[in-house]
This record gives C-alpha cells, sequence and structure tokens, in this order.
C-alpha cells in the first residue's frame, strides 16, 4: 500500500468523482431553475382566475407548465449525460458485493470470507473488493513477514501514518513515520490523529497484525475514499497510486463473485475457429482498460485498449480495416457492415451496448451468449450477455462486417 498524505489530490481518467460532482452540479442547477419557473406560472394561473379571464385561458397556462416542466426535465438529462465517458462500470459483475464464484471459493481461504462480509454490513464496501486487496497485498496473509521494505505494515498493508493518523507530528513522505509501537495500536491516539485504524474485535487495540482489524480498517479507508458510493477506481487508486495496482485489484474483485466468465485460451480450449472472435483472447488477463487508448502502437503493445480500439484492433488482425487507428469509435463501427437479428448472431458479430449513451460500448460476439471485448473493470474479457448488467443495455444492434 502506498497511501499518501493527501488520498484524493489525484484525478484519474474518467474519475466517477469528477463525474459525480459535474452531475450534483447539474441536479442543483436544474432544480433551481424549475422552483423559479415553477413559482412564476403558479402566479400567473392564480392572477388568471381571480380575473375575467375563462376557464380556457387557466387550461392553456397549465399546458404552458407543463411544456416548461419537460422542457427543464430534457436539459437535466443532457447536463447528466454529458459528463460519462465510453462506458459505464457495470455493477454487479464483481463490483458490488454478491454470491462468491467458483474460483472465488477454490482461491480464498474460508475462514477469511465471513469477515469481509461483516466489514461491508458495517461500511458498506463490497466484501469482494476486500478479499480482492487482501490477495493482492498479502496473498491470503500468506507472505512472511507481512512488513514492506518501505515500512507497509500487516494483513492489509498499512503505512503507520495511514493507520494511527496523518496528523501525527512524526508524519511525512511515504508514511512511515516515527511513532511509538504502543501508540500505533492505541484506539485514543488513532483517533487523536485522524487515522483509519479500527479496533474491529473490542480486545482494547487497533493492531494491522490482526487480520479483524485489518480487513475492518481497509473498509474504513476505502469507505472514506469513496467505495460505498461506488467510486471504486478512485477508491483502489487512492489504497495505492499506481494504475497497475487498480486493475489488478478489481480485475479479482470481478472474478470472486459469480458473472465472471473464465476462458481457457490455451491449446485451442474456448476458442470459436472464426479468427477475429479468438484473436483477442490473447489480451485475457494480460490487459487493462484506457479510455482513449489502444489508439497508438505503444499502448497497443502494452495492451491497453478501451472497447471500440479494441475492436479496431482484432479486425486489423483478420486483415479487415475498419477505420483508422485514431479515429475509430463506437459510432463509426455502428455504421458498417450487414445488420442481423440478434437471433440470427454468430461469433465474429459486432454487438453494441446502450451504457452511458446509445452504442456507448462494443464488442465481439463469441457464441453461447457471451461476447469479448474491453471491459473497464477487467480489460479485454469474456462476458456474458444473457444475464445481468450486459442483458440489459444489450441494445440488439448486431453488424456483421
Amino acid at each position: 500500500m502506498s497511501q499518501i498524505n493527501d488520498p484524493n489530490g489525484h484525478e484519474t481518467e474518467g474519475s466517477s468523482a469528477l463525474k459525480s460532482a459535474a452531475g450534483a452540479a447539474g441536479k442543483a442547477a436544474t432544480k433551481k431553475v424549475a422552483k423559479k419557473a415553477g413559482k412564476a406560472i403558479a402566479t400567473k394561473a392564480a392572477a388568471a382566475t381571480g380575473s375575467t379571464v375563462g376557464l380556457p385561458v387557466i387550461l392553456g397556462i397549465a399546458a404552458a407548465a407543463l411544456v416548461v416542466i419537460g422542457g427543464l426535465i430534457v436539459v437535466a438529462f443532457l447536463i447528466l449525460s454529458s459528463t460519462g465517458g465510453e462506458e459505464q462500470a457495470e455493477p454487479g459483475l464483481g463490483y458490488y458485493g454478491g454470491e462468491i464464484s467458483e474460483l472465488g471459493a477454490n482461491e480464498i481461504p474460508s475462514q477469511f470470507i465471513p469477515i469481509y462480509k461483516a466489514a461491508e454490513e458495517k461500511y458498506g464496501v463490497p466484501w469482494n473488493l476486500l478479499a480482492a486487496h487482501h490477495r493482492v497485498e498479502t496473498r491470503f496473509s500468506s507472505i512472511s513477514p507481512m512488513l514492506s521494505p518501505v515500512g507497509a505494515a500487516g494483513h492489509m498493508q498499512f503505512m503507520p501514518c495511514t493507520w494511527v493518523g496523518w496528523g501525527h507530528p512524526s508524519c511525512g513522505g511515504l508514511g512511515a513515520g516515527k511513532i511509538p509501537a504502543k501508540d500505533q495500536v492505541n484506539p485514543a491516539v488513532i483517533a487523536k490523529y485522524g487515522g483509519y485504524g479500527v479496533d474491529a474485535n473490542n480486545d482494547g487495540k487497533s493492531d494491522p497484525f490482526d487480520i479483524e482489524d485489518a480487513i475492518y480498517s481497509a473498509a474504513n479507508y476505502l469507505k472514506a475514499n469513496g467505495a460505498a458510493e461506488g467510486n471504486l477506481r478512485d477508491a483502489v487508486f487512492a489504497y495505492n497510486h499506481a494504475d497497475w495496482y487498480v486493475e489488478e485489484v478489481l480485475g479479482f474483485a470481478d472474478q470472486f463473485v459469480k458473472g465472471y466468465v473464465a476462458v481457457n485460451t490455451g491449446g485451442g480450449g474456448g476458442k470459436t475457429g472464426v479468427a477475429v472472435a479468438d484473436v483477442g483472447t490473447k489480451w485475457i488477463g494480460n490487459s487493462v482498460y484506457v479510455f482513449g487508448g489502444g489508439r497508438n502502437q505503444s499502448d497497443i503493445a502494452r495492451g491497453r485498449f478501451d472497447c471500440s480500439s479494441f475492436v479496431r484492433w482484432a479486425f486489423e488482425q483478420v486483415g479487415v480495416n475498419v477505420g483508422p487507428l485514431t479515429g475509430t469509435t463506437t459510432d463509426t463501427l455502428k455504421h458498417l457492415g450487414k445488420p442481423v437479428s440478434p437471433s440470427e448472431m454468430k461469433p465474429g458479430d459486432v454487438v453494441f451496448f446502450d451504457t452511458y449513451k446509445v452504442d456507448g460500448h462494443v464488442g465481439i460476439y463469441v457464441g453461447n451468449g457471451k461476447f469479448i471485448g474491453a471491459q473497464s473493470s477487467t480489460g479485454v474479457a469474456i462476458a456474458d450477455m444473457t444475464k445481468g448488467y450486459w442483458k440489459d443495455t444489450f441494445n440488439g444492434r448486431v453488424k456483421r462486417i
């Protein structure tokens, strides 16, 4: 963990915190305008009823009011929708808790799961996100010693200054500090300096080497950085300011609940036999989603794609040019090829989803109700479009190129 003194002092691409702020501003502005307009209309209506003007005029004023309010609703929608990115995180498919997957049951030591879920109940942070941090930080507490070279300690690798509080006079830099050992586990000292350490089991100590304290404290920290409100990418980035870390944690979180689709890419397993549908499997588990990525050779070499650039790359690998490297988007792809009924989809067809906008996400159908694409939470992966988020957002647009 590499928490710093100002864990919120960063801006990530497609920041959901930034979107929330813009969305809130749009809502507030719309509400204010609507209230003012409504008051003016009511005044006119009252005046009309007290005059010699008849019922037709009153009805006309009421109709005008409905038109004005309808217009304000449209304006609000435009303000809010303009803050979106290419796609939004898909709720329930690895972000927001849920039933444990087969992979999760096989990998996560069972004794930790009740603790994750109890922490989720208390702090509202998804249990599978806590499990993913535990997996990435200490491989479920299997490393020894649980003390990093820079001073991060315990099951969830907290820097002492984050645990005790950056208000401690010795704190600075990376956050190792010079905090006496007895103060590092003292709840009163932690409360004094604004730390995140928690005495989860009420034994009088807040100890990063106590598994319950560590997991609850991680939940406490992630909640403070937006995880309980769904701003998971920002929260994970606050935990460790590294893009690779964010992708790895979110990737495990996605896999630990049902909805993740594992694909065997070795020895022909899981292949469709259709080149454009199969070529991208090389990037599964070996890529990251970057909005605007995949539009130069450096990005491609490192497996950095967004949804449309991945589709373009896949077709290019089989000799089909679907657009320029720097200019292919969902809006250009949807105008290519022949429309196909969803009931007649075949591997290799291009499928579209309404996420933040119509046709906001795109992928390549691989058969059996699944598609391959660059997803924001997993990088390139196979996803199931017969249930959950992808079923709800699949808009029926299928193109055969």
